[in-house]
């Protein structure tokens, strides 16, 4: 690989929710952006302090795409989507795949807020910054 095809992906550890509230569901994104066709593909991770198991939900894989923006100072807007693997709770025996998805506008340092979805859970209007 030629050095300036590496200089097109990009790491990025985000992370997104409201962090000085007790209880709310933090989004923690790991994923690779490259900047050539605006792909983004990686991993999730939702935390949440509520009883076991239902506070740690792990997305993988995730993937996505960036847009230009041009609305105020937002310059970029992506979505992500991915499933996970649910469990049903005793007595029942089984699992399932639930849905997550996400959608943020940020600035060129990756500062914004969003939206993010997983099973039937609803996060809005939330900041997203690097972590």
């Amino acid at each position: 690989m030629a050095s300036n095809e590496l200089n097109e992906i990009e790491h990025l550890y985000l992370v997104a929710g409201n962090l000085g509230s007790p209880g709310a569901p933090i989004l923690n994104l790991a994923l690779l952006f490259n900047s050539a066709d605006g792909a983004l593909s990686g991993e999730a991770l939702v935390a949440q302090a509520i009883a076991p198991p239902n506070g740690r939900v792990v997305i993988r894989p995730i993937s996505g795409e960036v847009h230009g923006l041009g609305l105020q100072h937002y310059t970029r807007a992506f979505t992500l989507s991915g499933e996970y693997t649910v469990s049903v709770p005793p007595p029942a025996i089984g699992t399932y795949l639930a849905k997550f998805t996400a959608t943020f506008v940020t600035d060129n340092d990756w500062v914004g807020q969003g939206s993010f979805t997983y099973g039937n859970q609803t996060v809005k209007d939330v900041p997203i910054r690097p972590r």
